[in-house]
């Protein structure tokens, strides 16, 4: 699970065994957990609250085509 990210306590990762599934970055710290797809930038699932899950969202879509190449490259797609 590599983390591809870090950014203001959340940690972002990839698993190996999602490569078949669409690009998606899982999320933790902070209190919770999340899935957020990466090609629209919505949730698949999240334990955060309100505030955290607009927080986490926000850092999600900044770095978007940072974490869609970085997708690519870790799953051989790029």
């Amino acid at each position: 699970m590599p983390r591809v990210l870090l950014v203001n306590g959340y940690e972002f990762f990839f698993r190996s065994n999602d490569c078949p599934e669409p690009p998606h970055v899982h999320v933790r710290g902070n209190g919770g957990t999340a899935k957020v797809w990466l090609d629209s930038g919505k949730l698949a699932r999240s334990s955060y609250n309100r505030k955290r899950t607009v927080e986490m969202l926000e850092i999600v879509r900044s770095h978007q085509a940072f974490l869609l190449g970085k997708w690519g490259e870790f799953c051989g797609r790029a």
